[in-house]
């Protein structure tokens, strides 16, 4: 409803998609002569759709979602199987700092709340595992590149940064139930490690 308020009052207003899709697997073997034993394998699975509109040239609104799942089992005679599942949602916006030609700096700000869950499979048994909450809030830098009239390349990295973040882990329960909780805090600049900071490279379409 919200959006839909804020659109019906910009006549300027561009709606922009974007997000991750990612599947991995692993699978191994050994082999003894003509003989082969299988090993552990995995398979791990993510999508991050992320949904907003331009209000105007230089702001932006929107909502990011992730779900993820990953399992791993050793394949042995009793397999062990460990499933585990993440979500995040959280809004954010975006403004654009500075703009030259193609290129153009934004600063991206938000909030979310994300959990994760698993379990552990022993043959016949099922045991449940871990399982965490949290928020967090964070503001980032922006690299955006136009390749078109509605495609944008867009480069982030941990070269500048400012968030604070609290996540509760909980193992077990009832009386045996054990709760660590962890709150983060952090900010700063960091050019000598820019080649090695963490970065995400994606893709924004306007429509």
């Amino acid at each position: 409803m919200i959006f839909a308020a804020m659109t019906a009052v910009s006549a300027q207003a561009q709606y922009f998609a974007g997000g991750m899709l990612g599947v991995d697997y692993s699978d191994s073997k050994n082999t003894y002569g003509t003989t082969s034993y299988n090993r552990p394998s995995s398979l791990s699975f993510e999508l991050s759709p992320m949904l907003g509109y331009y209000l105007s040239d230089n702001l932006g609104a929107g909502v990011m979602i992730n779900i993820g799942m990953s399992t791993e089992n050793d394949r042995a005679d009793n397999p062990t199987k460990d499933t585990s599942f993440e979500w995040g949602f959280g809004p954010f916006l975006r403004y654009t700092v500075l703009s030259r030609g193609d290129f153009s700096i934004l600063m991206q700000g938000g909030m979310g709340i994300f959990g994760s869950s698993s379990k552990y499979v022993y043959g016949t048994t099922t045991n449940k595992g871990p399982s965490s909450f949290g928020f967090d809030i964070g503001v980032m830098p922006l690299l955006s590149y136009s390749l078109t009239e509605r495609i944008s390349l867009e480069v982030s990295s941990n070269l500048a940064r400012f968030g604070f973040n609290v996540q509760t882990e909980k193992t077990g329960a009832g009386e045996s139930q054990q709760k660590y909780t962890e709150t983060s805090f952090g900010f700063g600049v960091d050019s000598y490690d820019f080649f090695r900071s963490p970065y995400q490279i994606g893709m924004i379409f306007k429509f």
